[in-house]
Order: C-alpha cells, then structure tokens, then sequence
C-alpha cells in the first residue's frame, strides 16, 4: 500500500495482516515501482491524494510500465463512492473504496489478488 498518512497505513496494514496478507507499506511514491518489481506485488492500495503525486496519476504511469503490466490497483481515498467510481473510470483503476470502508478491504484484495488482468 502507499499512502502518506502513517495512521492510514497502519490501519490498513493492520486490517490486510489481521486476514492473512503479507503488506508492504509504502508512505511515498518515490521508489514504489522498484519495490512492486523486487517483492512481486500483485495488488496495490493506492492512496489517491498524497503530496507528491496524486494516486490516480501515478496509476497512469503503472499503467504505461510494462514491468507492471499485471498489477492490480484499489485507488482509495475518504472522499465518496460516487467520486472514486467516477475516477476509477478515468484512470482504469481496477476498484475503489473509501477510507470509511475498510472493512470490505481483505475481500476486495483476495477478489483481485486471484484475477489476472
């Protein structure tokens, strides 16, 4: 997961562990494409509005790399369902899911973590 909230990568992680993922918990962008390639990440959490690059455009970019061709990608953010379903159809984001909502995360992960894209 990436996100530049360190409460919201704890929680997430937190979550992802408590059903049986193993988690890599990124809190910037910077770097993440290496550490996808190295440790084989199949499905990334992808905080939309961080800092230094929005969630949604570092997706475009994964998008256009080859070496993560297979990656699936849940942008989330606390803003509302309606607005991340709108994104998720402007950045082809494999799914959304609002902060609010972490409960539905392990299944969302396990549903997508055995999809090939």
């Amino acid at each position: 997961m990436i996100d530049d909230s360190e409460i919201a990568r704890e929680e997430v992680s937190r979550v992802l562990h408590s059903a049986g993922f193993q988690v890599l918990a990124l809190p910037s962008p910077i770097g993440a494409t290496q550490a996808i390639v190295r440790h084989q990440v199949r499905v990334v959490v992808l905080d939309v509005f961080m800092p230094t690059i929005r969630g949604d455009r570092l997706l475009t970019l994964f998008r256009k790399n080859q070496r993560l061709g297979q990656l699936s990608v849940i942008l989330m953010s606390g803003h509302s369902e309606r607005e991340l379903e709108q994104l998720k159809l402007e950045v082809q984001a494999d799914a959304v899911l609002s902060k609010r909502h972490l409960d539905r995360l392990p299944a969302l992960v396990k549903r997508l973590a055995g999809k090939e894209r």
